[in-house]
């Protein structure tokens, strides 16, 4: 990993990594919210920079971290940092990361809980609890029966097995964030199949 901190420096930027893959596309205005630790030590322990560098697409092993405001300002990322308070259930190394290509939004708070590890907390408001490690599968769907039997039917015929799947719901939006984790790497063509059934709304795979 890039240093000098597993949790501040490369957790943040694991963070930050897999909230752009579940956008889905290169943003280019993020608001950073930095609670806790990471809002009283992220200049020292390379915080910032480690997020950006994984908004960039950079994972924590990636030497180019060391370049990430160079690199952002070249591809034109807007990006401002804000010290937040994100209340006393958040790991004290959570970060609020609201990402806009000019159109679409996603915010995603996740922690970094240490040795480079993290937990992604929230996606637009829908509780979540993965670390896109194992290999994970991120769907959000209209919160119905069908969509629930397509998933299932879908990964039976990529011959996908599943160790654990959990599902948070919004009652009133009636949508359903989805994640599952694979004992193996999960291909890509199983988002076009996914995206086929009508209460799909978008499917990220994370691999590690």
């Amino acid at each position: 990993m890039v240093g000098p901190s597993s949790s501040h420096t490369a957790g943040a930027c694991q963070i930050a990594y897999v909230s752009q893959i579940l956008f889905g596309k290169k943003p280019k205005i993020v608001k950073i919210g930095l609670h806790g630790s990471f809002a009283e030590t992220y200049k020292g322990h390379g915080t910032d920079i480690a997020i950006l560098g994984g908004l960039l697409g950079f994972s924590p092993e990636d030497e180019r971290i060391k370049n990430a405001f160079e690199i952002a300002k070249n591809e034109n990322l807007s990006y401002v940092f804000e010290l937040v308070d994100l209340g006393q259930e958040y790991h004290p190394n959570s970060v609020s990361i609201e990402m806009s290509d000019g159109k679409d939004k996603m915010t995603v708070i996740g922690s970094s809980i240490g040795g480079g590890n993290i937990i992604i907390k929230e996606v637009n408001g829908l509780e979540a609890g993965f670390g896109g490690e194992p290999n994970t599968l991120v769907i959000l769907n209209q919160d119905k029966i069908t969509a629930l039997v397509n998933i299932a039917n879908t990964l039976k015929s990529f011959n996908l097995n599943i160790g654990s799947m959990k599902i948070s719901r919004n009652l009133r939006k009636k949508i359903a964030l989805t994640w599952l984790e694979a004992d193996s790497i999960i291909p890509e063509d199983l988002i076009d199949a996914l995206n086929t059934h009508p209460e799909i709304i978008w499917v990220r795979i994370i691999n590690v």
